[in-house]
């Protein structure tokens, strides 16, 4: 294992949500409820209760500054791994998404994945029990957004939202419509900005990192009874002298921790960002959510939990783990992704759009250093991805539709999930007629012209 291998487990390891300055820096010292409403919005906080019993919370912006909520249908923004709602609001209400859903109109939700600085709560167990992190992105996915969908649309009396996920978020819809195809029906449309689900072609320094999995694990354990990167008092020397803003190694900081992980970009990225997008990341989640992922690295697929050949057969019925059913995820979905995205290599992302059925767009950002983190920080970001974001999900709110549920696709997830026969999973998938309100769905919208100005497939 060489240096920096050991100097990436230590930082990571080190880093947390709290950033130590001298300076009062809102954005970095307060929480995002109060941050909202810091800057004249209003902010909302609302407790969604799991099935399996966490408990998450969820941050609302109602309305923007004019008080006005004249659009149909709300929206669900859903953060990345190891992150949170802050995701959404740190690059400040002229460029962050939030804001701005805010301020045309949309009634906006933030949602926080269990174990994270928001969600570290649940009915039985305490962050201190190994049992409250035994979950991984799964779990997130056929509790976590199910529950908070139906808080949603309970409190907004819709039927139906937006849902725009970032990196693990997207990764998280994917799982729930794959295994829950019923929620297909409440997502007017889904929007995936670094969509992650195939990871095999990953470049990030992270890569690395994924042969010591199992180390790292036993690690963590010890250490932290499965939690990853939890809150410590040595990570805020951490970034106060490595990454804050008036460090004098915040470049090496931003070279070698930032953009090893996520991409180079000099062009987009603020370093005035960094005390506040460190101040509130890592938000923390559970080891095995990423052995999860260590473990599609290797495997190549986008596939449940593998527990090992007894564990296995005891949970799938067959040695192995089955992997996500795409087939079913029939929702109107649209891409954004970038070439120097080294966690949401462009490869994996093209693989998961091809899988899809019901494709909208696949769009590349026209800049060539654009990378993973820079669709909620760069500084040009609103130009570059969230003007033709909220451009797209205006007009499919202006369609006045109400989708059909394909009920041959819940007939044969019952059928196919947690089934280890891919044989015959391809030939009932095969056998499926086409959905023509779908087909005639996608034609109304190629007519409308809801292609963003980046460039589509």
């Amino acid at each position: 294992m060489n240096f920096l291998l050991i100097l990436t487990v230590f930082l990571i390891i080190l880093l947390t949500t709290t950033f130590a300055t001298e300076k009062y820096v809102p954005d970095a010292s307060l929480s995002v409820p109060k941050i909202i409403k810091y800057y004249g919005y209003p902010s909302e906080t609302h407790i969604v209760d799991t099935k399996d019993g966490y408990l998450l919370e969820l941050h609302r912006i109602p309305h923007g500054k004019n008080k006005q909520q004249f659009r149909n249908f709300p929206v669900l923004l859903q953060h990345g791994v190891v992150a949170s709602s802050a995701d959404w609001i740190i690059n400040g209400p002229s460029k962050a998404l939030a804001y701005q859903l805010a301020d045309q109109g949309f009634d906006v939700w933030l949602g926080n994945s269990r174990g994270n600085t928001y969600s570290r709560s649940h009915k039985n167990f305490s962050p201190d029990n190994e049992n409250f992190w035994n979950f991984s992105f799964h779990e997130m996915g056929i509790y976590d957004m199910p529950a908070t969908i139906d808080y949603i649309l309970k409190q907004t009396k819709h039927n139906q939202l937006h849902y725009i996920g970032h990196s693990m978020g997207t990764c998280i819809f994917f799982v729930m419509c794959s295994m829950l195809p019923e929620y297909n029906n409440k997502i007017r449309v889904q929007i995936s900005l670094a969509p992650v689900a195939y990871v095999h072609h990953m470049t990030s320094m992270l890569n690395g990192l994924v042969p010591y999995a199992n180390q790292i694990q036993k690690a963590t354990n010890w250490i932290s009874k499965g939690a990853f990167l939890p809150k410590n008092a040595a990570s805020k020397i951490v970034n106060k002298y490595l990454c804050g803003e008036d460090a004098s190694n915040s470049e090496l900081c931003k070279k070698y921790i930032v953009f090893k992980i996520f991409g180079e970009d000099s062009v987009q990225f603020d370093m005035k960002l960094l005390p506040i997008i460190l101040a509130h990341n890592p938000a923390g989640t559970s080891v095995k959510t990423l052995i999860h992922f260590a473990q599609e690295v290797k495997t190549k697929q986008f596939q449940q939990f593998d527990y090992g050949p007894e564990v296995n057969t005891n949970i799938y019925n067959c040695s192995y783990p089955p992997k996500y059913n795409l087939n079913n995820v029939i929702t109107p979905i649209a891409f954004y992704y970038a070439k120097n995205d080294i966690l949401a290599d462009s490869q994996d992302v093209i693989e998961l759009y091809t899988h899809l059925r019901n494709r909208l767009g696949l769009n590349l950002i026209m800049f060539d250093e654009f990378n993973h983190v820079d669709f909620l920080y760069s500084r040009n970001v609103s130009d570059m991805v969230y003007n033709s974001v909220i451009r797209t999900i205006s007009k499919v709110d202006l369609l006045g539709w109400v989708p059909v549920y394909d009920n041959t696709v819940s007939f044969y997830a019952l059928k196919t999930d947690n089934q280890c026969n891919d044989s015959e999973l391809h030939e009932r998938s095969s056998r499926r007629k086409k959905n023509g309100f779908w087909s005639k769905f996608t034609s109304i919208m190629e007519k409308m012209e809801v292609q963003p100005i980046i460039s589509t497939e």
